[in-house]
């Protein structure tokens, strides 16, 4: 038995990854922070370690809203590194990863969603927006149609394709699709579609809600549907 806790002891002497990952992306024309998901529906680093293997197993880790990210528990070694998400593609880039590594990312993306003014609320108890959508790249291959588009609303400041209100939602398709570099006017309350059903009004007392417009083309990543987003605005409804 002695003999095994030995070996049990020499085979558990390891380091456990302390290595940080960190920095940011931005809109390489802006140089505003790149707006995006969390989760599968947004930006996603794919690791490559080539410490040990020319052809290792991807990892993944991901950003948060703001185009920022911050991985502290990664084992120190040489990594290929890609960000994957709602902007022209990147090259891997490899470099080692030891202390504490950061970087800045420059991405061209397939939309740039932009507020025009304020939220207003509505008589009616609902609330409009207006919101510019313009083409983020000149690349051919990354400018496919618009094919939908979203005025999402939550309760919390996680708003987006991975957490809205199915009631004071809006979505849009079709010939209710915002004209690209035109201003538009978008208001909530539509989850089906505008015109589809009943538009729902927020409840008659005060509360908060988180409002993000978000936009996709025909194109996926990883066969997955991505969206270019705004930045996220608060209301109070009365």
């Amino acid at each position: 038995m002695l003999l095994a806790s030995v070996f049990s002891c020499d085979d558990d002497n390891y380091d456990f990854p302390a290595e940080t990952f960190k920095g940011t992306i931005i809109d390489a024309a802006t140089k505003e922070p790149f707006q995006t998901a969390i989760g599968n529906t947004g930006v996603r680093f794919k690791m490559m370690e080539y410490s040990w293997s020319d052809n290792p197993t991807p990892y993944y880790m991901y950003c948060m809203m703001d185009g920022t990210f911050n991985n502290t528990k990664i084992f120190k070694g040489r990594y290929g590194v890609k960000p994957e998400g709602a902007f022209v593609p990147l090259e891997e880039e490899i470099f080692e990863i030891e202390g504490s590594v950061e970087k800045q990312y420059q991405v061209e993306p397939f939309l740039r969603v932009e507020w025009v003014g304020d939220p207003v609320l509505n008589a009616n108890g609902t609330a409009s927006v207006q919101v510019k959508i313009t083409r983020g790249t000149a690349d051919p291959a990354y400018q496919q149609a618009l094919i939908e588009a979203w005025l999402f609303v939550s309760e919390t400041q996680y708003v987006g394709d991975f957490s809205y209100s199915t009631n004071y939602s809006t979505k849009l398709t079709g010939a209710n699709l915002p004209t690209l570099g035109q201003t538009s006017t978008i208001t909530t309350g539509w989850p089906g579609g505008i015109g589809t059903g009943s538009q729902r009004a927020f409840p008659d007392y005060a509360r908060k809600y988180f409002l993000r417009v978000g936009a996709r083309i025909n194109k996926q990543v990883n066969s997955t549907n991505v969206y270019n987003y705004t930045t996220i605005k608060e209301i109070t409804t009365k």
